[in-house]
């Protein structure tokens, strides 16, 4: 195995914009010496407010997180790696060092000693393999296994030392070890094998679980025996479920939350003129989206699904819905990559009607959205649009599980769902288009999908990874396997007392480094 000399974390030896081209232009080895300053411990409770409850913290039986569920991951467990939005790069968290093999489809990573579980067991390798590999078995049917199946397995080398072996080179592995979803952060695989992991998380975090109040709250408490621990403020973190968003931010403004993640319009433009709050706007990649269920009739009729498509009007859905709090998209990259012609399916009712009439029968679609104000306000929105060329649309209010269940199940006809925004869009692109895909919900796929969803995933550079990622969404615009409704914007406020918070990135908060003020 090549290596060279370990550099400080301060060299941007994996800038977004560089470091696939360095890794296919022979680099062998990278590490990383995390140098992050301490704050002073002046404790307190900070309490957030989130829109909906997770449904567990184990990687199988708690299936994919929401932003929400995030959130809270995010205090309580913690992946190998830590990604640095401002500087574009991978960050060492619970792996310090990494090195490639010459063919670039082994990397081994050097894990950081004397980490503690919640548990006070030690963080080895063995629970980096056993997190990965349960998660990469068929037999788990993991959510995550769609993400990181080009990893073949992960090899315990020593208890400090791990291999992730691929099936082939992959220069977005550190991206994806970053990610801190279902696939990201490792538990202790006692407790995963124990079955107490869904509900009784034991991680690495800075906090740990305290009590978990369904439909009410979960309560984290620091760790004292957090590896970083002169890096946390905080005594404790309350993460409230509160559905309803104008309750949410009426709990901000009274000072029973500090902290808020919204998207409803309303309470944006108010909270942005409020000189008592503080506002986080972030841009980002991702999509609002809907997706149409091409495995059954009658929208595995190509016709059907464009009819839906030019009878949807994501401008007036952005107005109307989002009050213009989020952009108009046509794909998931974010505004800073231009596809150029993409065979986006603009609102033209004219054309639907048009496939309706050559479809020739007449067509009724229940559409599965959530019981809250905006999951009715979507289909009521879907059900007019519809109506006017032709298409019947029956609603069907459910909670955030039932929606969850009956997405991964294709139980539905069209359904709400999101492209979560990441800082390479190339392994949910190639999830949810590839027929060998088990997270391909739509069901659409062509042979040129699947040979363009190869050629992305196999791209040894960012520049071709993203000109096939554009390809892809050209196919899936036009074979429609979903339609947009608005693109990544995220908006989070928080009263003054809150100091610290890094930016929302995706429309996270990384509530980890935070202090508590006057």
């Amino acid at each position: 195995m090549s290596t060279r000399p370990a550099v400080e974390a301060s060299v941007r030896l994996l800038a977004v914009n560089h470091f696939l081209q360095r890794f296919c232009a022979g680099l062998l080895a990278c590490a990383v010496l995390a140098a992050v300053p301490s704050i002073a411990a002046a404790g307190g409770s900070l309490s957030v407010g989130l829109e909906s409850e997770l449904r567990g913290f184990d990687t199988v039986h708690g299936g994919s997180l929401d932003p929400a569920g995030e959130i809270t991951m995010r205090a309580i467990q913690e992946p190998l790696l830590r990604y640095n939005y401002e500087k574009g790069e991978p960050e060492p968290l619970l792996a310090v060092s990494w090195e490639i093999s010459d063919d670039q489809t082994v990397w081994t990573f050097k894990l950081r000693k004397d980490v503690k579980f919640h548990d006070g067991s030690d963080f080895t390798a063995t629970d980096v393999a056993h997190h990965f590999n349960r998660a990469l078995d068929p037999a788990q049917k993991a959510a995550a296994r769609a993400t990181i199946s080009v990893i073949s397995r992960v090899v315990e080398v020593d208890p400090h030392t791990v291999e992730f072996h691929l099936k082939h080179p992959w220069p977005s592995l550190p991206l994806v070890l970053a990610n801190t979803g279902m696939s990201g952060p490792i538990p202790s695989h006692k407790a995963v094998d124990s079955g107490e992991q869904n509900r009784n998380p034991v991680g690495t975090g800075p906090f740990r679980m305290a009590r978990w109040s369904s439909g009410d709250r979960i309560v984290a408490e620091r760790f004292a025996d957090y590896w970083a621990a002169d890096e946390i403020s905080l005594d404790e973190v309350v993460f409230r479920f509160l559905p309803d968003t104008q309750t949410r931010f009426a709990s901000l403004k009274s000072g029973e939350i500090d902290v808020i993640w919204t998207d409803r319009g309303q309470t944006i433009h108010e909270a942005e003129k409020d000189p008592k709050l503080n506002a986080y706007v972030v841009d980002g990649a991702g999509a609002e989206t809907i997706v149409l269920n091409a495995r059954k009739a009658p929208l595995d009729d190509k016709r059907v699904r464009a009819a839906v498509a030019h009878a949807w009007n994501q401008v007036a859905l952005v107005q109307v819905s989002w009050q213009n709090t989020r952009p108009v998209v046509s794909h998931p990259l974010g505004q800073s990559v231009d596809c150029g012609p993409d065979n986006y399916r603009q609102f033209d009712p004219a054309k639907a009607k048009a496939l309706m009439a050559e479809y020739g029968q007449q067509i009724s679609l229940t559409f599965v959205h959530t019981a809250t104000a905006r999951g009715r306000e979507l289909g009521e929105l879907m059900q007019q649009m519809l109506k006017q060329v032709g298409i019947r649309v029956v609603l069907e209010p459910v909670d955030q599980s039932t929606l969850m269940r009956r997405y991964y199940t294709h139980d539905y006809d069209i359904v709400g769902w999101r492209f979560p925004d990441s800082a390479d869009m190339a392994p949910q692109l190639f999830s949810a288009v590839h027929s060998s895909s088990e997270t391909n919900q739509s069901g659409v796929s062509t042979a040129e999908m699947d040979d363009v969803a190869e050629k992305m995933r196999l791209a040894a550079t960012r520049e071709e990874s993203v000109k096939y990622q554009c390809e892809v969404i050209s196919h899936m615009n036009e074979e429609v396997a979903v339609i947009y409704r608005g693109g990544g914007r995220y908006h989070v406020f928080t009263n003054q007392r809150v100091q610290n918070l890094p930016k929302p990135w995706r429309g996270i908060i990384d509530v980890t480094r935070v202090s508590l003020g006057d």
